[in-house]
């Protein structure tokens, strides 16, 4: 089957716009003569019964028969009309609808100016009917009397003069008018949809920052946010990509280091005591010791490593509860005064009487607010103050974890919850942290889908602000 392809689609939008309009200017020219010719013939109807169409002869005759008035009804004079018949002397006899009364006398000089050129009836010998331009003139012999009648068509030939220019003008006005506008219009159109097609072959290279700006509100407006939308979303996508790739290699270099030191150490201390047999019993229990902390170490970071990701998995199933996080903060915070007092530390909890009803996991929000408390302790030192807030706003309960010791680094204060970063790298050394706790504080927290925040000073302490939505129901 032979396809005929349509020349039309090959036709740039532009030069559409543009026969579009054309065609519409064609259909209203069209719809003009139309009305034009209408008018001009209804201009022409209202001409009949006006004195080029009546019999002066019979209108002569009648006159005689039945009188002026009702011989100009019989012969459908226009009230826009007037007859007069006068006599030999030039007087007027009879009148209708004329401005001179019975009995006024044309001057020669005024009547000849009026009929020319027909005021050479009276030389003839028979009859006359002549038509001039404003008057129709019926002369009789056998009387001598004159039939004199005006004609309006002037000011209707007038009219339709005036009609026609006044067309003329109107067709070439709107040819100049819609060509312009058509010009317009279809540069207003295209313009638009060449910086929208350049925009998406700039992203097609790969540019995803690549946005498309105009100025629209229309369909095109809708189709550009939509291509800027997903221009953005790539570049985020390629940025998390990006992102998760670079901390899975900072992860399995922050791993090995973490673990190479504890298991360097057991591997060395084991083949020191295995290897020589007459060490001192004191030394040898001094190794072990060694060995069983750093073999602590490297369990702590396994494990911890382990429920991280549990946590972020998606097939991690948490089973939430209803309850008051008030008095659940309550019941945590008994495990640890004892340690805080055993710390010469200082404490003041704000814990509201009412009810602030959230669908949390007792399991996983203990490790959580427990991290929290614990660094606090490992970190502020003694006579420092260990504060804790509760309150609620609208839709969420916000506890605020603070103490006054030395504080975090501003620069450190954006990567503080990703895994293995280190404020101090002397810190984890000595207190036995894996560099894995804040990470999974703020994994637990995004998993009862609320957020935290830290908010730092250096040598001024440290408030993390841990936001967890309200119970609906």
């Amino acid at each position: 089957m032979v396809k005929i392809s349509n020349p039309f689609r090959k036709i740039n939008i532009s030069t559409k716009l543009f026969l579009n309009y054309l065609f519409l200017f064609v259909i209203v020219v069209f719809i003009l003569i139309f009305s034009f010719t209408g008018g001009m013939d209804y201009i022409e109807k209202q001409n009949i019964g006006t004195i080029d169409s009546v019999d002066m002869v019979s209108l002569y005759e009648n006159i005689y028969d039945y009188g002026i008035d009702r011989a100009c009804k019989k012969e459908r004079i226009k009230d826009n009309s007037y007859v007069e018949l006068l006599d030999e002397n030039l007087k007027v006899i009879e009148a209708y609808n004329s401005v001179h009364p019975k009995g006024y006398i044309y001057e020669q000089k005024e009547f000849n100016k009026i009929i020319i050129p027909n005021y050479y009836y009276y030389q003839y010998s028979e009859d006359i009917n002549e038509k001039s331009n404003s008057f129709n003139v019926y002369y009789s012999k056998e009387t001598g009397n004159i039939l004199l009648a005006s004609v309006p068509n002037q000011e209707i030939k007038f009219i339709q003069k005036v009609f026609k220019v006044t067309f003329t003008i109107f067709v070439l006005v709107l040819l100049i008018v819609i060509i312009i506008y058509a010009k317009w219009t279809s540069i207003s159109l295209v313009k638009p949809i060449k910086s929208l097609v350049k925009g998406v072959n700039e992203i097609s290279k790969g540019n995803y920052d690549t946005r498309i700006n105009i100025k629209s509100k229309n369909e095109l407006g809708i189709l550009k946010d939509a291509i800027n939308n997903m221009s953005k979303k790539i570049e985020e996508e390629i940025f998390l990509r990006e992102k998760a790739e670079k901390n899975r290699k900072r992860l399995i270099l922050d791993i090995s280091h973490d673990l190479k030191t504890p298991l360097t150490n057991i591997m060395g201390y084991s083949e020191t005591i295995y290897y020589n047999l007459e060490l001192d019993e004191s030394i040898k229990n001094r190794y072990l010791n060694i060995i069983m902390s750093n073999s602590k170490k490297a369990n702590n970071l396994i494990s911890d490593l382990f429920e991280l990701s549990k946590i972020d998995s998606d097939d991690n199933k948490i089973e939430f509860k209803k309850q008051d996080i008030c008095e659940f903060v309550r019941i945590l915070l008994i495990d640890y005064v004892f340690e805080i007092e055993e710390n010469n530390m200082y404490y003041e909890f704000d814990i509201p009487d009412y009810e602030v009803m959230c669908n949390i996991s007792d399991k996983y929000l203990q490790r959580a607010i427990g991290n929290l408390i614990v660094n606090s302790i490992k970190y502020s030192g003694k006579e420092s103050t260990i504060k804790i807030k509760i309150k609620k706003t609208d839709s969420n309960a916000i506890i605020n974890i603070e103490d006054n010791g030395i504080g975090i680094k501003s620069d450190s204060i954006k990567d503080i919850f990703e895994p293995f970063v280190r404020i101090d790298s002397s810190r984890n050394s000595k207190t036995g942290g894996t560099g894995l706790g804040l990470a999974i504080t703020r994994a637990i927290i995004k998993k009862h889908g609320g957020d935290i925040y830290l908010d730092s000073h250096v040598d001024k302490g440290s408030r993390f602000i841990i936001i967890i939505p309200m119970s609906k129901i």
